[in-house]
């Protein structure tokens, strides 16, 4: 199952949160191809049903691209998976949040790579130790 943020747009008062952070913290970090649950309330903290929720990618450079998330259900909820890495703002309204979105996780684990380093060290001890005409040294 993947992570679910909540994000919490207060139109009425003009600011908006995230569950556990602080409103002038580091923007959000979500991780590509990864789904979260975006939350859309009011000031009272009372979802917003009905709310076009939009990603700007690479805000303010060139070949900025805005795109429709999508519309917040009933629960004032929007799912998204993002697919582009990099800065991006969300908005909600008139509401904006910055975020950072990191690249999708290597495909390799900790284990494969620990693999991989093993038996390139053992085979360049043997290629060391036998030398590249294949007869082993005299010491």
């Amino acid at each position: 199952m993947s992570p679910v943020l909540l994000w919490l747009a207060q139109a009425a008062l003009g600011a908006v949160t995230v569950e556990g952070e602080p409103e002038d913290g580091p923007p959000i970090v979500l991780r590509q191809g990864e789904e979260v649950v975006l939350a859309v309330t009011d000031a009272e903290g009372e979802a917003r049903s009905g709310e076009t929720v939009r990603v700007v990618h690479r805000p303010g450079l060139a070949g900025e691209a805005e795109l429709a998330i999508g519309i917040s259900d009933g629960r004032g909820r929007v799912r998204w998976t993002p697919e582009l890495s990099g800065l991006a703002r969300l908005r909600a309204g008139d509401e904006v949040r910055s975020l950072r979105i990191a690249p999708a996780a290597p495909p390799l684990g900790v284990e494969v790579t620990l693999g991989l380093l093993l038996v390139t060290s053992l085979g360049a001890f043997g290629y060391g130790w036998v030398g590249p005409r294949g007869r082993a040294r005299r010491g």
